[in-house]
């Protein structure tokens, strides 16, 4: 019995005194899609993207661009220099997408060209149908637009059957897609 009260004495007094606080400052956890370090030459600046997720970027480079650019914020930085348009590149491991803005912050015209990407449903669907046998071994879907506005999208596809190799473009649906605001 002696031993028994002797253990809860102890741990009783022994814990008691052991605990300490230790008080945190608070952390900020933030996601930064476009590298600090910017890469440039005369007018053009190129950022490395980020993706939150896989294929974020490819999916809508566009989209990507106006979430996570700030065009004006990015001329106040630069606004030192006195270019009549800024080219502004953002570079991912799958491709790249090129914009060119005026002066005051309006874009201009955009293109895009990523490689190895998945084919939208309707794209595949259509490639399977009219080309069976067939499998597709390398792509890259290119984009154009002007004002924001996308007015060209297209796959080039390289298809492979046994020894034999063809080389296809499918145009892609614009589905009215306006993006860019700034």
């Amino acid at each position: 019995m002696k031993t028994l009260i002797f253990y809860f004495v102890l741990l009783v007094f022994g814990t008691g005194h052991a605990q300490q606080f230790t008080e945190l400052k608070e952390a900020r956890v933030g996601f930064a899609p476009l590298s600090k370090d910017v890469k440039q030459s005369g007018n053009s600046f190129s950022y490395n993207v980020k993706e939150s997720y896989s294929g974020e970027f490819e999916k809508d480079p566009l989209a990507f661009m106006d979430a996570y650019f700030d065009i004006e914020n990015f001329i106040n930085a630069v606004g030192h220099e006195d270019y009549d348009f800024y080219e502004v590149s953002f570079v991912s491991r799958k491709g790249i997408l090129k914009a060119e803005y005026t002066a005051e912050g309006d874009l201009l015209r955009s293109s895009s060209r990523f490689k190895n990407i998945v084919l939208p449903e309707q794209l595949r669907s259509q490639l399977y149908r009219d080309h069976k046998g067939w499998a597709m071994t390398k792509n890259v879907h290119v984009t154009k637009g002007n004002e924001g506005i996308l007015s060209k999208s297209y796959y080039k596809i390289k298809l492979e059957n046994g020894k034999d190799r063809k080389r296809i473009t499918l145009e892609a649906p614009l589905g009215g897609t306006e993006v860019a605001s700034n």
